[in-house]
């Protein structure tokens, strides 16, 4: 599904409670910089810029995440300092953050030492691994859930191909991988701009065939690269979408590992 402008009621009620996805304002958060009060009235989201599309991806990928359960096993793809991973850790799951930005030399990445220091505020002990996923040595079939908020679509060819493998390997048979992905309404197959400032458009489908996985959750009619996907419906349906600044809107979707010789199964209601 792609996230609708009006977001449900539980949703906006959950962005309230943790403060997402840009973080609280607190005026007189400067006098308490060094102390950690800002941080902890702020909020977890508040480190990291968000996109608007963010207001519906974070509350939907929680609600995917605990649907799965509780005392999870989760591995991030790409967390950075964003605040999903620390609420999740604050409520008891087993997080790692995999993302090569953390290595701290890159003009795009983050200083492991802010991430370390987020953790002790939020009293939610993330484990950070400074690489790709496909380099990160996580065991086989370790992993209840795969979760990746809106990063595939900023990969190579080649990397989001390594990146989906492992995400394969690490998931459990009975996981689920759990993804939102940009979709950029000023590049192909909107228009003919293949990559823009902020990335590309990458096929769902493609993405799904690459980890072989199978759809579980998601309107195939919204999700680029199946044959029900229409761009011009989704441009004359524009309206309806919760529409970023940088042109883009979310694709939502969970999926689980595939079981040979099964069909697939989707259910387009959500």
């Amino acid at each position: 599904m792609i996230a609708p402008r009006d977001l449900p009621p539980a949703f906006a009620a959950w962005n309230h409670k943790w403060g997402a996805p840009s973080g609280r304002d607190w005026r007189f958060g400067w006098r308490f910089r060094d102390t950690g009060i800002a941080t902890k009235v702020r909020g977890p989201f508040a480190h990291q810029k968000n996109a608007e599309t963010r207001r519906f991806e974070y509350p939907w990928a929680h609600d995917a995440v605990r649907n799965q359960g509780r005392r999870l096993r989760i591995v991030e793809i790409g967390g950075g300092l964003a605040g999903m991973q620390f609420v999740l850790a604050s409520e008891g799951d087993a997080v790692i953050n995999v993302d090569p930005g953390g290595q701290g030399d890159t003009s795009w990445g983050f200083a492991p030492s802010e991430h370390e220091r987020l953790c002790r505020v939020f009293r939610a002990p993330v484990r950070l691994i400074p690489a790709p996923l496909e380099q990160a040595g996580l065991e086989d079939a370790s992993a209840d859930v795969v979760l990746c908020v809106s990063v595939l679509e900023h990969l190579s060819a080649e990397s989001l191909r390594s990146c989906l493998a492992a995400a394969r390997r690490v998931i459990r048979p009975e996981g689920a991988v759990v993804l939102t992905v940009d979709l950029f309404l000023d590049l192909a197959p909107f228009t003919k701009d293949e990559e823009g400032p902020w990335g590309r458009n990458v096929s769902v489908r493609d993405v799904l065939e690459m980890g072989d996985l199978e759809l579980v959750t998601g309107n195939q009619a919204e999700l680029l690269g199946f044959p029900d996907f229409d761009p011009t419906a989704i441009r004359r349906g524009e309206s309806r979408y919760l529409v970023s600044t940088a042109r883009s809107v979310a694709q939502c979707l969970i999926a689980k590992p595939k079981v040979r010789g099964s069909g697939q199964h989707t259910d387009t209601g959500r």
